[in-house]
């Protein structure tokens, strides 16, 4: 079927597709841009392929057209008919797909539908699963398809253009950003800390993550027994759930960790939690370019992260906070025992994450590049430019 053209005039009519909407890095980053683009630009939607879960009611809460097709991966080609329905019926100018199902579903539907436009947003720096034949076929059979591929970090780049073999003239660059104005540089919480069983002279480090391998938790747990041979008196918060929140809170327990470990399991105030931590901590083997990090450095905490993906392009390695080997539970208890043994060192850190946030990584920068690239992807004059 031959592709409509873009619509010369009025909001550009951008369709983001995913695979579902839970509550990782990848699927808040999505929410949080579709509900912060210019309606005067832009008329967005979003197609979810199994259950929307709670960013998909946050969604719909904040005026988005939100579908889900409620398809499991069994049901695929009933998916696909769905897809194919939906874009003849919305006629988007674009769509951006997000996700494994998502990204090859999503392009055959829009060849289907004659969409003019299809983006594949990349959001992971290897495939943590094995890329099967017929996804690498789909890949090169849909690639002339695809008008752009976006990716969230520069250490994606190999990635992209050399793992997946996507053109290199096709990707763009748009670094995730956070509101800043919902984190404060604050003093621990009180109530909240003895809510969950911190002392008032506990010193605490803790991570945000959804519990799934590569995260990594069991190497932070690991750390967590060697910090405390250094500082008896720490405290370590887990925040976040997953299919490993069992097998972690098992670990602990081997470890000898359970007085001191605290799962809190999902949380909506994360804001609130992170006054709570003197160092924020990243444990993962394999990250783009998490939200989590930029969270905590807009709450001008100090992170001690691994240095994969693209941290490195957020954590400014003894400036911010400290960058250590993935997999690496001495060097990581170390750089995170230093910092809990040096309280002002770790204030210095945390404000100049603060200042490096509200410099370069803010949402409302990350919003208007990817505004800018979705117009530049649909062929229309960018606004402003």
């Amino acid at each position: 079927m031959l592709s409509r053209r873009v619509r010369s005039c009025g909001p550009l009519r951008v369709l983001f597709v995913v695979p579902r909407l839970g509550l990782g890095g990848a699927e808040r980053h999505a929410a949080t841009l579709i509900t912060h683009l210019d309606r005067e630009r832009f008329a967005p939607s979003l197609v979810c392929i199994g259950i929307p879960g709670a960013l998909g009611e946050e969604l719909a809460a904040a005026g988005v057209p939100v579908r889900a097709l409620h398809r499991s991966r069994g049901r695929l080609p009933l998916a696909l008919l769905d897809l194919v329905r939906h874009l003849h019926r919305v006629r988007p100018d674009v769509v951006v797909l997000r996700g494994r199902n998502a990204e090859a579903l999503g392009r055959l539907a829009a060849v289907l539908a004659g969409v003019p436009r299809a983006v594949v947003w990349v959001h992971n720096n290897h495939d943590l699963g094995r890329r099967t034949r017929l996804r690498r076929l789909a890949d090169r059979v849909l690639e002339p398809a695809t008008s752009a591929y976006y990716g969230v970090a520069e250490s994606q780049l190999r990635y992209i253009t050399g793992g997946l073999g996507y053109p290199a003239e096709k990707v763009r660059i748009i670094h995730n950003g956070v509101d800043v104005g919902r984190f404060r540089v604050a003093e621990r919480d009180p109530a909240l800390a003895a809510e969950l069983g911190i002392g008032p002279d506990e010193p605490v480090a803790g991570t945000v993550a959804v519990l799934r391998p590569e995260k990594d938790l069991a190497t932070f747990l690991r750390a967590a027994r060697l910090v405390l041979d250094r500082e008896p008196r720490a405290r370590f918060l887990v925040v976040g759930r997953g299919p490993l929140a069992g097998e972690l809170r098992a670990l602990a327990d081997e470890l000898g960790l359970a007085g001191r470990v605290v799962f809190t399991g999902a949380r909506s105030d994360v804001p609130a939690l992170l006054s709570l931590l003197d160092v924020f901590v990243l444990s993962s083997y394999t990250e783009a370019f998490p939200m989590a990090v930029l969270e905590a450095m807009a709450a001008g905490r100090p992170a001690v992260c691994t240095a994969v993906g693209g941290v490195a392009e957020a954590v400014d390695d003894g400036v911010t906070g400290y960058l250590v080997p993935p997999r690496d539970p001495a060097a990581l208890a170390g750089r995170i025992a230093d910092l809990l043994a040096d309280p002002g060192r770790a204030r210095s850190m945390g404000a100049a994450a603060r200042a490096r946030v509200e410099a370069e990584f803010t949402l409302e920068r990350s919003v208007r590049r990817a505004a800018e690239a979705l117009e530049r992807t649909a062929g229309r004059a960018v606004a402003g430019v």
